[in-house]
């Protein structure tokens, strides 16, 4: 198992394991005890939303940031706290965590986006604006497969796209690196938002199909073919943008949620 799904995962074992006392200081209204009890198994959690606000970020669907993830995670546990005798039985503890993350996501981001909508002219991006960016948890490998870095030894991780092992000590080849982290970021970013949240849930933060399709309200089946599909996609990005510098999208090509309705202020 991956790092990053055996960290998400022993997320969802602490919630569970939490669910009942977190119950008991939400009845004795222990507002404070609740955050404290909770707050430290949530890193993937945040990481998650980190990820999407980046996304959004890079193609200015969001120019000026104005909730950090730290917000973010701030007002889905508030939520949680105030709403958690109605937490759907269906859902377990983390999965209804993440169904409110991205119902809040998605209306901040539709908020932000409308408020920004009268902007001409968008410049790019500047080039320490995205270098300050994470890389996106997974590559590819010679044979041009997405990967995870996790998957890959020390050798391979280091590898260029497509090319032979990076010696971390060259400036010129760690330059070439930052540009691959870009491009998959570049690929990522033109997929439809609701098949990345779905990608985003089943390949990077290792949830079952079904837990996925309760999260994001669909069809079990319709889960992996999703993230095949995504992943199939973000792959021709990668092999047609090789050697070409990475631009922001024009407000004409940026994806929007299949939710988003342009001009819609909620």
């Amino acid at each position: 198992m991956r790092p990053q799904v055996r960290e998400r995962a022993r997320q969802g074992k602490e919630l569970r394991e939490r669910e009942g006392g977190l119950g008991r200081l939400v009845a004795q209204q222990n507002k404070e005890e609740f955050f404290q009890q909770i707050t430290p198994f949530l890193g993937p959690l945040k990481s998650y939303i980190q990820r999407r606000l980046r996304i959004a970020y890079l193609t200015l669907q969001v120019r000026t940031p104005v909730y950090t993830s730290g917000d973010i995670l701030d007002e889905v546990l508030l939520r949680a706290y105030e709403n958690y005798g109605k937490k759907p039985e269906t859902l377990t503890l983390e999965e209804w965590l993440y169904q409110i993350v991205n119902e809040r996501l998605e209306k901040y981001l539709r908020k932000r986006m409308a408020t920004e909508a009268r902007l001409e002219g968008l410049e790019a991006l500047e080039q320490d604006e995205l270098s300050t960016l994470e890389e996106i948890p997974f590559t590819a490998d010679a044979d041009g497969e997405v990967w995870f870095p996790e998957d890959l030894d020390d050798s391979e991780y280091q590898a260029p796209l497509f090319g032979p092992p990076v010696c971390q000590s060259d400036p010129e080849k760690q330059l070439e690196r930052k540009e691959e982290v870009r491009r998959l970021w570049q690929a990522l970013s033109r997929v439809p938002e609701q098949e990345r949240t779905v990608f985003e849930l089943f390949a990077i933060e290792g949830f079952p199909k079904e837990a996925v399709a309760r999260i994001c309200k669909i069809s079990p089946n319709e889960v992996p073919s999703t993230a095949e599909r995504v992943r199939e996609q973000v792959l021709r990005e990668i092999k047609a943008g090789a050697g070409e510098a990475v631009k922001p999208l024009r407000a004409d090509e940026r994806p929007r949620s299949q939710n988003v309705q342009e001009g819609s202020s909620d």
